[in-house]
């Protein structure tokens, strides 16, 4: 289901603050210069760090020396999502904007709300050679508007359930019949600990990012009304429906008996005790897999599991896109951004990323590139690309959209950190609605909605 967010001007950003290889299909971005009038050169602001920077740097190198419209991409490192939020307000308050923005999930209703975007649909309007549908399309209905795509899809990745494969034959369990529903995780993970005495369980709580999955899961919607889906700004947050409270419940057990491990806020630390053995199952993202298990070997990826036999189950992807600014920016640069952005997305160049990053490509070809093909022989790679081409068209696995998002999780997490401590679900997370609730009703204020 497409977004179906209103466009503010540029000054709602200032007070949404106060609320808030070589030649890898280069010559598919000769299809016109960008300025007839000589080259280009291009800012672009991304938070890629450790060896996804890496790659992102060669790709830049790549793309500046082989690229046919004369354009330079100047790349620089701005930090956190959180800390590129924050320059970005800056920059529009003082006219001073990259060409090109890399942004997480989450933050796709602040941007599209800042009114400094311009579509990459518009964009593509006059470019032939762009075929959206070759994009995956739990990717192109998180970034899509009633026009089309809002902005280029760069990065995904989903949720999983990693097995230690060690420590699930040690408790007598089959690592190839792995659990499908939280409550036979539940049960895998008291087995494992009692057999083995390491944690039969853990799970990210960097944020609130599980608790949406584990709500989407179970096919539910997060925010109200409709994810942000439906026409309408999200007002609120879902936190205590008797799917929600069940398997919140259920992680409080697991946490108050020892069961699980709670990582806190650094999910080092989940990953360390997986990959020490110190750790039975893990519940992230599939973008850890290069760090968890880099060699393939030690472990299992699994789907991640349902909390409910709706069929609209499923998972909300995570990741970033790529944002083209517009006021301020002329067409020729505005053209440039978009090929850039372009480029990055297309098959080839996915394919390399993804074999590069652990995140899964945004091309739907990639897989088959040699590439591609190399990555899905790993049968743990082909399960993550699996759930991803069997994610359904619901409002639940499309996942909140609001530009609030930010605040929300840092509340609904600190609601939860209390449950694992023992607070009663219901009420504490009631409490967080309202808190939430609050936050968003500030966030729409200050856009004047």
């Amino acid at each position: 289901m497409p977004l179906r967010l209103r466009l503010r001007r540029a000054p709602a950003v200032a007070a949404l603050a106060v609320g808030a290889v070589a030649a890898l299909a280069l010559s598919g971005c000769s299809a016109g210069s960008p300025d007839a009038s000589g080259p280009v050169t291009i800012q672009f602001w991304h938070a890629m760090s450790g060896p996804a920077a890496t790659e992102l740097d060669a790709l830049v190198s790549q793309y500046d020396a082989h690229n046919d419209d004369g354009v330079t991409v100047e790349s620089s490192y701005q930090g956190t999502y959180a800390d590129v939020q924050t320059k970005y307000t800056a920059a529009v308050q003082s006219g001073s904007t990259p060409d090109l923005l890399m942004m997480n999930d989450i933050s796709t209703g602040f941007m599209v709300d800042s009114g400094q975007t311009v579509p990459i649909a518009t964009l593509a309007a006059g470019d032939p050679s762009f075929d959206a549908s070759a994009l995956a399309p739990a990717a192109t209905s998180y970034y899509g508007g009633p026009d089309g795509l809002q902005a280029m899809p760069f990065s995904i990745s989903m949720p999983v359930l990693y097995l230690d494969r060690a420590l699930v034959a040690r408790a007598g369990l089959d690592v190839s019949a792995p659990p499908r529903t939280l409550d036979e995780v539940a049960t895998w993970a008291r087995a494992i600990h009692d057999a083995t005495g390491a944690y039969g369980m853990t799970m990210n709580m960097s944020d609130s990012w599980m608790l949406e999955q584990l709500s989407a899961s179970g096919g539910q919607d997060f925010c109200s009304p409709d994810n942000g889906r439906g026409g309408a700004p999200v007002d609120g947050v879902s936190l205590t429906t008797p799917t929600q409270v069940a398997f919140m419940t259920e992680l409080q057990g697991l946490f108050r008996d020892g069961v699980a491990l709670n990582p806190g806020t650094d999910n080092s630390t989940m990953t360390s005790a997986f990959t020490s053995g110190g750790v039975g199952m893990m519940m992230t993202s599939s973008g850890a897999y290069t760090t968890a298990d880099p060699q393939g070997t030690t472990s299992v990826v699994a789907r991640f599991p349902t909390t409910s036999g709706s069929s609209d189950a499923g998972a909300v992807i995570g990741g970033n896109a790529l944002w083209v600014s517009g006021e301020g920016h002329s067409d020729a640069q505005q053209q440039a951004a978009y090929r850039f952005a372009r480029w990055l997305a297309s098959t080839d160049v996915q394919a390399e990323w993804s074999a590069a990053t652990g995140y899964l490509a945004v091309d739907t070809a990639a897989p088959t590139t040699e590439a591609g093909r190399a990555s899905l022989a790993d049968p743990n790679v082909a399960t993550m690309y699996q759930q991803l081409a069997d994610d359904p068209a619901s409002t639940a696995a499309a996942g909140c959209v609001t530009g609030a998002f930010p605040s929300v999780r840092s509340t609904v997490i600190s609601a939860f950190d209390q449950v694992v401590e023992g607070a009663d679900v219901t009420s504490t997370m009631s409490t967080a609605e309202d808190t939430a609730a609050g936050q968003i009703a500030s966030y729409e204020a200050a856009a004047g909605r």
